[in-house]
């Protein structure tokens, strides 16, 4: 990161702005029981979180990508999770999220969603959740020729923002999301309370950790050169790599 500080945040959706992971986690399991393969352990389940769903239930079920069982798979979790998890997306968004996006969009820094999930998927969450016009442009899986760890879509959301590569910041809760920024040029903040472990993270890639939204919005403070947060201040919840890794 330059010493002008990040022009633009680029955030990750499930785990980072709305508390979706166990929900997900959820659906999934219900949709490998209902199509014959209810013995995949939980763990395992939650580890596909954040992931294309193609790749999840390949993944899951050990068939290519392309099966018309996987095909299946995936869209009666869409079903699934439209009716199950969408309507109560607004009370998923983690506290503290719309704040700092308000902060974010008053000191005139860009911001983009940059999400595994489908375009149809991303905004079926984020309208209700009274999100969409946080953001200045909502990346997601399928719009670039690669998808996370690859840097293709990180790319695209810096130029979909106006803002270069190394101005950006990604904010994400996955291993992937880490990778991401990396293999882009840009700088990563990880946040331990979605699907990844603080080492997981840092060992990714991640500068820093946070493991709340208020300790990201320190972390970001300190980043933006308008902020006022003091290091200090940030060190009290979000982890330096260098001590965790």
């Amino acid at each position: 990161m330059t010493a002008q500080g990040p022009a633009a945040v680029l955030f990750d959706l499930d785990g980072t702005l709305l508390d979706t992971p166990g929900a997900i986690a959820g659906v999934l399991g219900r949709v490998l029981a209902r199509t014959g393969h209810g013995d995949v352990p939980a763990d395992q389940v939650r580890a596909t979180v954040g992931k294309p769903l193609g790749a999840v239930f390949a993944q899951l079920t050990g068939l290519p990508e392309d099966h018309p069982e996987v095909t299946a798979a995936v869209a009666l979790f869409r079903e699934m999770f439209r009716e199950e998890v969408v309507p109560g997306a607004a009370g998923l968004v983690f506290p503290g999220i719309p704040e700092l996006l308000g902060r974010l969009r008053a000191q005139g820094v860009r911001t983009a969603v940059c999400t595994s999930k489908i375009r149809p998927s991303a905004l079926e969450l984020l309208e209700p959740a009274g999100l969409v016009d946080a953001f200045d442009a909502i990346v997601c899986h399928g719009m670039a020729p690669r998808g996370k760890p690859h840097p293709d879509l990180a790319l695209l959301a810096a130029r979909s923002v106006g803002v270069e590569p190394g101005r950006c910041v990604v904010v994400g809760d996955a291993v992937d999301d880490m990778r991401m920024a990396a293999t882009a040029g840009m700088s990563a903040i990880g946040v331990s309370y979605g699907v990844a472990s603080v080492r997981e993270l840092t060992r990714s890639g991640a500068g820093l950790v946070a493991d709340n939204v208020d300790a990201l919005t320190r972390a970001l403070d300190r980043l933006l050169p308008t902020g006022t947060a003091t290091g200090a201040a940030t060190a009290a919840s979000a982890v330096p790599a260098a001590a965790s890794a």
